[in-house]
């Protein structure tokens, strides 16, 4: 993941990878949404924020798809 911070707020977000449909849209609208946000926007994002912004009913193993952005956003800005 490519994220550039500057001001304590989300310039820009990058990512490259395969998945099924519901890990790569999670990742698009999830990525998208949080490009001008800031920091701690982003930090107290949750599961149910990004279901909410997904806006489709996911079972169990799907949920986990769905999630794997947002796990990879939150330790990226983690590591920065």
């Amino acid at each position: 993941m490519d994220l550039v911070i500057e001001n304590n707020v989300i310039a820009k977000i990058g990512w490259e990878g395969s998945g099924c449909a519901i890990s790569q849209a999670s990742a698009s609208l999830l990525y998208d949404y949080f490009v001008g946000k800031t920091v701690s926007e982003a930090q107290t994002f949750t599961m149910q924020d990004l279901l909410d912004l997904l806006g489709i009913p996911l079972t169990p193993a799907r949920l986990k798809c769905a999630l794997l952005s947002l796990e990879t956003l939150h330790k990226a800005i983690a590591s920065k």
